[in-house]
């Protein structure tokens, strides 16, 4: 739907980017909107909980040393806590445990409202991730959706959108990874006419390949390894990989890990666009990839409430960027250097899709 706010050029530069069948980059700034909590929220929660589930002196002198920077900037706070000091381990077996609690608790509220909230469009990311899918190839392997959050939201999304949904595990209760690769093709068998007679034949099914690079409150740690177990309300033992000293060796040392982000990874590397939604690029996990590929003139869009000093520095570095911000009551959009102010509020999903794609 073309505006006389935006320019055509603009409306045309995103359906180029969209039908080139974007990698989706899925940030914690898209949870919020659903009540999952913020870095500052699980800041607060951490700084209020954890010294209660320490049992060692030294754990807690260790975490009472950090508190203070924890509250001003949670990732940078946990950094302060050098690996390998005193009480280390229990700190971070504390953390996992916490931040695994809370959003255990506010995933389950959140997909409660969303079950009982009727639309007759459907969910915008239901729509969004549909949109994605159809518009793939026939013979493509499917769509490749990246988030860092912990939730269970997108995997709730493609239940509602009616979608195959691929999160490297398989099994039905008790799921384990697969072996090498972790994402695999998947195949129909179907009956084929050739002259007068029938054969089988094997049609490449599409899927939606969700990469976890930070781990899912649906995985458990086992004796057997992590497990994908669907509606266990347990808070320990999740495989998660938690902000702080940590971050780097849980995913070095997990195999599981290392092959979730070798394969978003690979992903990466062959995307021919990005759309970011609600991600802050404050994550150097995926930073290092995406810079190269943007660098090579890959075409992205972000969209998020707010631009992130990280963000910012991304736009000067790479102006082809198209980003998408809150502006009071209504939007501005960052486009070759330029700022189109919008009165609609073009950051939300919703709003965003009925503008440039329906």
């Amino acid at each position: 739907m073309l505006s006389p706010d935006l320019p055509e050029e603009f409306f045309n530069e995103i359906q180029d980017i969209f039908r080139k069948g974007p990698v989706l980059l899925v940030g914690s700034g898209f949870s919020c909107g659903y009540g999952l909590p913020s870095m500052g929220d699980l800041a607060e929660h951490l700084a209020n909980t954890v010294d209660d589930v320490l049992t060692t002196a030294e754990a807690r002198n260790a975490w009472a040393q950090a508190i203070d920077a924890i509250k001003g900037n949670l990732e940078a706070g946990l950094n302060n806590i050098p690996l390998g000091a005193a009480g280390w381990t229990e700190i971070v077996s504390a953390i996992r445990s916490e931040t695994a609690r809370l959003i255990l608790e506010k995933t389950v509220a959140a997909e409660s409202r969303i079950l009982q909230e009727k639309t007759d469009e459907g969910h915008a990311p239901s729509r969004l991730l549909k949109w994605l899918f159809d518009g793939s190839p026939q013979n493509s392997e499917g769509i490749h959706v990246i988030t860092t959050n912990y939730d269970t939201l997108l995997e709730l999304f493609c239940d509602l959108a009616g979608l195959p949904l691929d999160t490297g595990f398989t099994g039905f209760r008790w799921r384990k990874p697969r072996p090498r690769p972790i994402f695999q093709n998947h195949y129909n068998q179907i009956w084929v006419a050739e002259k007068r007679q029938q054969r089988f034949d094997y049609r490449l099914c599409k899927t939606v390949r969700l990469y976890k690079p930070h781990g899912s409150i649906s995985w458990l740690t086992t004796d057997e390894g992590p497990m994908e177990v669907l509606n266990d309300t347990a808070t320990t033992g999740r495989a998660i990989v938690v902000p702080g000293p940590s971050k780097y060796q849980d995913a070095l040392v997990n195999r599981l890990f290392d092959e979730m982000r070798t394969a978003m990874n690979t992903a990466l590397a062959n995307a021919q666009a990005l759309l970011c939604i609600g991600f802050g690029f404050n994550d150097d996990h995926l930073q290092g990839v995406i810079k190269d590929r943007l660098a090579a003139g890959m075409p992205a869009i972000i969209v998020t409430r707010d631009p992130t000093p990280n963000i910012e520095q991304l736009l000067g570095e790479h102006p082809h960027v198209i980003a998408i911000f809150k502006d009071g009551d209504g939007s501005v959009c960052r486009w070759n250097g330029s700022m189109l102010p919008c009165p609609e509020s073009l950051w939300q999903l919703d709003d965003f899709l009925r503008k440039f794609l329906e």
